[in-house]
């Protein structure tokens, strides 16, 4: 979310930096997803809306690996693959982590780019900690998807909470806040 929020701000608007953002149409944030899995299915309905008025423009959705446990997820590419919205762009933060367990032992997602790939995406992998991957994805999508006709998907490989050594890849810091100590400690290993 953090990168979404900074390429916003790179792009002249000013949302405000949170965990989860709020509603603000001055800064392009038109709403916000509340319960997990509900900004696909968001997005899909704006994507589609935009198809049916023939109105020009992309709309993004950024998910966590994690979302793609929801049904809601799976039933909304149905969807959007039927409805071919070349016009929806899904990045998602792959880092293998939800809430306080590994994916893999809650419900194995197994090879999420196939998983997309069937249900009618188009797909490209990304390691998502450097944002130039992000945009060359999406100059690419500007190129290839254009007459593909389909939603393209961004898979951002990840690793939550790079560069600090207490908290990389390590779940119990989802929603955990650090004590100063601990912050000064992580500023000090990202410098």
């Amino acid at each position: 979310m953090l990168v979404i929020l900074i390429l916003l701000r790179e792009k002249g608007f000013n949302p405000k930096i949170s965990g989860h953002p709020d509603i603000d149409l001055e800064n392009n944030i038109s709403c916000t997803t509340g319960s997990l899995g509900h900004g696909l299915p968001i997005g899909v309905g704006m994507a589609l809306a935009r198809k049916f008025k023939n109105q020009q423009g992309r709309i993004f959705v950024l998910m966590g690996d994690g979302e793609c446990e929801e049904g809601t997820t799976w039933e909304s590419l149905l969807i959007a693959s039927h409805h071919k919205l070349d016009n929806l762009i899904i990045i998602i933060d792959y880092n293998k982590l939800q809430a306080l367990q590994k994916i893999q032992e809650v419900s194995s997602l197994d090879n999420l780019k196939i998983k997309f790939e069937s249900f009618g995406c188009y797909v490209t992998e990304v390691e998502g900690h450097d944002i130039s991957n992000i945009i060359n994805a999406l100059e690419k999508q500007n190129i290839e998807n254009q007459t593909l006709d389909k939603p393209y998907v961004i898979l951002a490989h990840t690793i939550k909470g790079k560069g600090i050594s207490f908290m990389e890849n390590d779940p119990k810091w989802h929603g955990r806040r650090p004590i100063l100590e601990r912050v000064k400690s992580a500023y000090g290993e990202l410098e």
